[in-house]
């Protein structure tokens, strides 16, 4: 059996994106953009609670640290096949990512630049809480890219 390539990755999540974007489209004509983006939000949850079990699973009980956050990110974007620039910093860790199956998918669902980051910060606010409830002391934060050719910036603080 062929094992798929990390483009194969990419472009399975990208279709599988845009069929998340077109029913967020149908849910907004039929609920409102404030309900549909409640709606979405909810499904930043399992990612952020699948991460801190993760974590947990790495630590072994010891502290938190960015490697260590790190060795547990970096494996769950390349699942998505995301690219992303990643710096460690003391108490932070920050991604950069350029090619995003999420923003390709939904951009390819005919949704715009706008809808699509507040479809991030919904789902991103919501990984973050989830993830919080492992791991108090961390925190999360996305800088949604500036015009369609940009780069996101997601930055992990361990408080």
């Amino acid at each position: 059996m062929k094992r798929l390539t990390r483009e194969d990755v990419y472009n399975a999540w990208v279709s599988s994106m845009s069929m998340c974007g077109s029913l967020f489209k149908s849910i907004v004509k039929e609920l409102g953009m404030a309900k549909a983006l409640e709606m979405l939000a909810k499904q930043g949850e399992p990612f952020g609670d699948e991460l801190g079990k993760v974590l947990k699973t790495q630590l072994g009980g010891k502290k938190l640290d960015v490697k260590a956050l790190n060795k547990a990110i970096m494996p769950m974007m390349s699942s998505y096949g995301t690219d992303a620039e990643v710096k460690e910093n003391p108490k932070s860790l920050v991604l950069k990512i350029s090619k995003c199956p999420q923003y390709d998918g939904f951009k390819m669902a005919g949704l715009d630049h706008e809808t699509i980051g507040k479809m991030c910060s919904a789902m991103s606010k919501a990984e973050y809480a989830s993830i919080k409830s492992h791991f108090p002391e961390l925190e999360g934060r996305v800088k949604f890219r500036e015009s369609p050719n940009g780069v996101c910036q997601e930055e992990f603080l361990i408080k």
